[in-house]
């Protein structure tokens, strides 16, 4: 018991119980932040991939004497290579990517210390104060981070709820 005459086990389990909500709110943003860099990389292919082909269908047609058609093709193949110029997928996907990886190790850092430091009897004022930076961390990411389109954060709720990123040595497989 503390000075006040509360059982100091209220404390470590409200610790626990926050850590917790930092790994869920951890896994739950990496997912979502993986999923948006998938779609920003497709994205890039859909518009990129189509461009050079068709640029060099235009360059061919131009050498084969079919200038309405070169002239059209690279016209096409300009606007494309704007979008992608000006959409900038490569960079939003590599962006969700990296930020997908911090939520990760935030997620990893709190797992660990709420399934081993705080088993090993850590003094609760430190573990305190631990949360407190795994939390402020979260805080940190939360602001900085790019916003997860809704349909990338709801398909990671689903995986995540049907047990999709779940280690096997949690589900009992290992």
């Amino acid at each position: 018991m503390n000075r006040l005459g509360i059982r100091m086990t209220n404390l470590k389990d409200k610790l626990i119980a926050e850590a917790r909500r930092i790994e869920e709110d951890a896994e739950h943003s990496a997912k979502g932040h993986f999923n948006a860099a998938d779609h920003w990389a497709r994205y890039h292919l859909w518009i990129g991939l189509p461009s050079s082909v068709i640029a060099a269908i235009a360059g061919g047609s131009a050498f084969n004497d079919m200038p309405i058609l070169a002239g059209s093709l690279a016209i096409v193949s300009t606007a494309l290579m704007t979008t992608l110029t000006f959409l900038k997928p490569s960079e939003h996907a590599e962006n969700h990517k990296a930020v997908a990886g911090h939520y990760l190790a935030l997620r990893n850092r709190t797992r660990i210390f709420r399934d081993i430091e705080l088993e090993d009897e850590l003094d609760l004022a430190e573990a305190k104060k631990r949360l407190m930076d795994l939390n402020k961390t979260r805080d940190e990411l939360n602001q900085a981070s790019p916003g997860i389109p809704r349909k990338d954060y709801e398909m990671a709720k689903k995986d995540i709820d049907e047990g999709r990123s779940r280690y096997r040595v949690d589900r009992g497989d290992a």
